[in-house]
């Protein structure tokens, strides 16, 4: 007992002497780390690139709720633990407790980077390689909200559907998902910060603060419409390959042509798609809409085909046909001085006939 106690005693002194021998080393390596104040320090910290997303997916807050995960590879639903990390790739699915109930859950992409969520939602984290910096969420079902910091850098984080993707996202965002019976509907609001959206078509260079949009698009992807919920964005729509001439060289190339449609409040963007009958390209046609429902522009176009492109369709009615507009206005002129004639031509020969009985009567008197 006592040499077992004795060699107790000389492992830890060993231990001990190990620890002290090595703690000079760490206090280098960590001196190295945290270099004094200096122009040149504070110039190496801020060249040092910030990691705003963590290797995993943590489950963060379960309060109010049962939250499940899919892994990525299992065909079987795990009950998700509170505080535990989850491969990219994986499948989240919330529900409340009890129905009608207050709940809550959060995830965390990274110390300033969270996905909340206030009821039944389902939504999918998107596998990434391994050391790669960026994220993305996919939605499922339901309403949950994205919080990043102000400072992200675009293409960093995304949120993606079926038929759309969110890009570069940074600040606070909300997303509504829903299926409809014949595809899924979709209510994008940028809180803070900003936001890129980017569909089959069209594109939102920039979401700012406030602006809200609804998406609805068809299963088989060939219909979409976008309205206006709250604030002012500029969408970029497609009007297909246009022939471009240099009048210098007298050189012809075909170019993308782009319509810069402001969407505003209760104004709505349509796109129609099909598939020709010959040799198959894609036809698309494009309209817009301002909120008393009055078409605003219409082009449709062939994809890949310049000599298939109708141009705009739609003339405002602000800019006249000066041509027709004269002419008309001149048959207008002619008219009203007709009619302004005519009852003074009808006078005219009243005074006539009066003077001729008034002859008539004199010459019988004599």
């Amino acid at each position: 007992m006592q040499m077992t106690l004795l060699k107790k005693l000389a492992f830890g002194a060993m231990a001990l002497c190990a620890c002290v021998a090595l703690s000079p080393a760490y206090a280098e390596e960590e001196a190295e780390a945290k270099p004094a104040a200096g122009s040149d320090d504070i110039a190496a910290v801020a060249a040092k690139p910030e990691t705003f997303f963590y290797p995993l997916v943590r489950c963060q807050l379960i309060d109010g709720c049962n939250v499940q995960v899919l892994k990525p590879g299992a065909t079987e639903w795990i009950a998700a633990e509170e505080r535990r990390y989850y491969l990219p790739g994986s499948t989240f699915r919330v529900a409340a407790s009890v129905e009608g109930a207050p709940m809550r859950a959060e995830f965390a992409f990274g110390a300033k980077s969270m996905l909340k969520v206030t009821n039944a939602v389902e939504f999918a984290t998107e596998p990434i390689e391994i050391g790669s910096t960026e994220r993305a969420v996919v939605m499922k079902r339901g309403r949950f909200s994205i919080d990043l910091p102000r400072t992200l850098p675009d293409g960093k984080f995304s949120v993606k559907s079926p038929f759309f993707a969110c890009q570069n996202l940074a600040g606070e965002s909300v997303f509504d998902y829903s299926a409809t019976g014949d595809g899924d509907e979709v209510v994008v609001r940028c809180v803070t910060g900003s936001m890129a959206v980017e569909g089959r078509h069209y594109k939102i260079p920039r979401m700012g603060a406030a602006n809200q949009i609804r998406i609805r698009t068809t299963g088989d992807d060939l219909f979409t419409s976008l309205r206006g919920e709250s604030g002012d964005c500029h969408v970029l729509l497609d009007q297909g390959l246009v022939p471009e001439k240099n009048f210098e060289t007298g050189d012809v190339k075909e170019v993308e042509r782009t319509l810069d449609f402001v969407l505003s409040p209760q104004c709505s963007i349509k796109i129609f798609r099909r598939n020709a009958a010959v040799a198959g390209r894609m036809i698309v046609s494009t309209m817009t809409f301002n909120p008393a429902g009055d078409m605003l522009n219409r082009c449709a176009f062939a994809e890949g085909r310049a000599n298939v492109n109708s141009g705009e369709l739609v003339v405002p009615d602000t800019i006249p046909d000066s041509g027709k507009d004269k002419a008309k206005e001149a048959d207008a002129d002619a008219e009203t001085e007709s009619v302004d004639a005519a009852p003074a031509a009808s006078a005219d020969n009243e005074e006539e006939k009066e003077e001729k009985k008034e002859k008539k009567s004199e010459d019988s008197d004599i």
